[in-house]
């Protein structure tokens, strides 16, 4: 992320990139003001102590294999639909890039559909009962802006001090692929292709596998940190870029917490889907991200 005095000192002024920085700025200081307020205060200590109102899941460890099968499975199969119909109509090869995620993302929550599905027949036919929650009232979407902002100020040092370590120990840092080819898309096509897939088909996909499904398995089978690090681990390692792994792993952990203490998968599922939409934006106007 460019210093906006970079920018400013510069022959020319780019008013666009002037912008996204002081929005980022912006989100900065709402953060830092939010993480005070509802993670440092005694004002919501209580709320900070009560219950999460997440129950446990009630699924056996052989069912919840065999459903992370079927989302396996019909991820990839969605892939290789994806492909095949990109195939057989001739696109060009931008909006291939938006067949391929969509099918493999679509194949996934298919098959989280029906994973789901699978496992609610299973705990009937064993006479499971699975308790209810009952999450606190909470507009959803004010809900997912408050955890993005609150994630803002410790992931924007979590990339300052990941980066820096891997700069110092002469690793790669290179971003990601998909960056590159976002920033170079001609066909408006496949621009709005990939970010509706960015912004709302990868975050709820994402949060239902890993923190609707593998958290919610973990977090009462194993020590918390293992439910909170094993999934935002696979989350992160899944992007396949090592620069963005130790950003991607802080917000991991972000999303598992505001769904823990929301019981809500909604609110990370916004949270996620405008976290992704923050990126983009930040890349149309010629933002290092």
């Amino acid at each position: 992320m460019l210093p906006l005095a970079q920018i400013l000192i510069t022959e020319e002024i780019d008013l666009p990139l002037a912008v996204g920085i002081l929005a980022q700025m912006g989100f900065i200081v709402a953060g830092l003001f939010l993480f005070w307020r509802l993670v440092i205060s005694e004002k919501f200590r209580a709320a900070r102590e009560r219950p999460s109102p997440l129950v446990p899941w009630m699924v056996t460890g052989t069912d919840f294999f065999f459903g992370a099968l079927i989302i396996i499975g019909i991820g990839v199969a969605g892939n290789a639909a994806g492909m095949w119909l990109a195939g057989t109509l001739g696109v060009d090869e931008e909006l291939l890039i938006v067949f391929q995620g969509g099918g493999f993302q679509g194949g996934m929550l298919i098959g989280a559909l029906i994973s789901v599905a699978y496992i609610k027949q299973r705990q009937t036919a064993a006479g499971i009962e699975q308790p209810i929650s009952s999450p606190p009232p909470l507009n959803i979407w004010i809900g997912g802006g408050i955890a993005l902002l609150v994630a803002f100020p410790p992931l924007t040092g979590i990339n300052l001090a990941w980066t820096g370590a891997l700069n110092a120990m002469g690793l790669d840092t290179t971003q990601q692929e998909l960056v590159d080819i976002f920033r170079d898309l001609e066909s408006t096509s496949a621009l709005l292709g990939m970010i509706f897939l960015a912004v709302v088909v990868a975050p709820l996909t994402e949060e239902v596998i890993f923190r609707a499904g593998l958290f919610r398995y973990l977090r009462t089978r194993t020590p918390r940190w293992v439910a909170f690090c094993l999934p935002a681990g696979i989350f992160a390692m899944m992007h396949g870029n090592l620069v963005a792994f130790g950003p991607l792993f802080g917000i991991g952990l972000v999303f598992a917490i505001a769904y823990e203490r929301t019981g809500r998968i909604a609110v990370p599922i916004i949270a996620h889907g405008l976290f992704n939409l923050n990126t983009l934006v930040l890349l149309l106007a010629g933002l290092e991200v």
